[in-house]
């Protein structure tokens, strides 16, 4: 007879056999997160596959699990199958949620675009303005691509005289990267004056070789300004946060790139119409004065306001000569009679300081102490110092005596006090 069990006892069973089973030990499930709750210490949701299945989830781990996940977010979830006693349902028990595809692949570009924007490639200073009247346009497009075919129309309709330089590359793919980079490297040894990258659109996984790092990188050396021309309206790719100017389309980067040259034709005409304007006015009022200056007395009848000037020059040159020789006259007087008083102040001048000069000298001579040595007189003195008392003197020194007709050297022998 079989054993009768309990639910429990069922339950408990097959958990026991759903944890023992190496396989089941450790899973990577794919699917769409649907009812998704969180909670302190646990978050739970359900792994949707289409309408085929379901799977019920529970993670413990709740730092491991990005905070952005939401419903509708395609996953990963990576775990043990266990069974929930209780109820007797299986589920899994996940360590790790990421995202999975396109996600993930998104949550790289996001930390890429951060990346390369803080080291300022983003940054609306480094953008540059684009020429107005270029010479040359390197373009970067698909061979045979109606992006090229569109690029060239366009731009030898609305402006014939620039010079295009064509360089294809591959634009997806995994050579794509590396395909842009050798045609970019190959235009920066150009002389040209703006660069275009150009594609038709395409889908994201299209476009993704437009978020590759190292072509970035590359692009980020451009001499030139770059017009990105490789998606549409609602696909942001890398190169055109990089580009100086983004274009939706291969037509809307020719109608950036160059000026059309209609529009330049029509802007000469109406600066023609306007310089003709000018000129006619101009002209106009310059007839007007002239007329107005013809009927004026001094041109009606010039040669009597000739005859009336020359007159009147005549007699001013008769005056200024009289004036002219009164003043000379004058000026000679006055010079003269200034010459005589210097020469007399100059003479008193040097009188009096020859008076002064006398004085001083005869001065000078009373104080000359060569006139008392011719009157008798000499002076003593011991190692050139003058001796005044006898007192200074003891019996020995050597003394010199000086006279108006030389000096002599004589020894103390002794002496006397007054």
């Amino acid at each position: 007879m079989r054993q009768l069990l309990t639910i429990s006892e069922l339950n408990t069973y097959i958990k026991n056999v759903i944890h023992n089973d190496p396989f089941l030990s450790y899973v990577e499930v794919r699917g769409e997160i649907i009812n998704l709750k969180r909670y302190h210490t646990a978050i739970y949701f359900t792994l949707k596959e289409g309408d085929k299945a379901r799977l019920s989830v529970v993670t413990f781990n709740t730092k491991a699990f990005p905070a952005t996940l939401k419903d509708g977010d395609e996953v990963i979830a990576a775990g043990r199958v266990s069974v929930y006693e209780k109820s007797g349902n299986y589920q899994l028990v996940a360590h790790d949620v990421s995202y999975y595809g396109l996600g993930a692949k998104l949550i790289e570009l996001a930390k890429l675009k951060v990346k390369l924007d803080n080291m300022g490639l983003f940054a609306p200073e480094r953008k540059r303005p684009l020429v107005k009247f270029p010479k040359v346009i390197g373009i970067i497009t698909p061979k045979d691509s109606a992006a090229q075919s569109d690029l060239i129309t366009n731009i030898n309709r609305r402006y014939p005289l620039v010079t295009l330089k064509l360089v294809n590359a591959t634009f997806q793919g995994e050579s794509a990267p590396e395909s842009l980079i050798n045609a970019f490297n190959i235009l920066q040894k150009e002389p040209i004056d703006l660069l275009i990258i150009a594609r038709g659109g395409g889908s994201s996984d299209d476009l993704w070789a437009f978020n590759d790092e190292g072509l970035i990188m590359a692009l980020s050396q451009k001499k030139v300004p770059l017009i990105s021309a490789i998606g549409h309206e609602i696909d942001t790719t890398l190169v055109d946060y990089l580009a100086d100017v983004r274009a939706s389309t291969p037509t809307a980067a020719a109608e950036l790139a160059v000026p059309d040259q209609n529009e330049l034709k029509q802007s000469l005409t109406d600066y023609n119409i306007r310089l003709e304007n000018a000129m006619n006015t101009a002209l106009f009022q310059s007839e007007t004065m002239l007329r107005h200056l013809t009927s004026r007395p001094v041109l009606v009848n010039f040669g009597a306001v000739v005859d009336n000037l020359t007159t009147k020059l005549l007699t001013l040159s008769t005056k200024l000569g009289a004036r002219s020789a009164e003043s000379l006259t004058k000026a000679q007087i006055s010079l003269q009679t200034l010459k005589e008083r210097l020469n007399k102040a100059i003479t008193r001048l040097y009188n009096d300081y020859n008076e002064v000069i006398v004085e001083k000298r005869t001065h000078l001579a009373a104080l000359n102490p060569t006139n008392i040595l011719n009157r008798g007189y000499a002076f003593i003195s011991r190692k050139n110092e003058i001796i005044k008392s006898a007192k200074s003197l003891s019996k020995g020194d050597e003394v010199t005596i000086k006279f108006s007709d030389g000096s002599v050297t004589a020894e103390v022998k002794g002496g006397e006090d007054e």
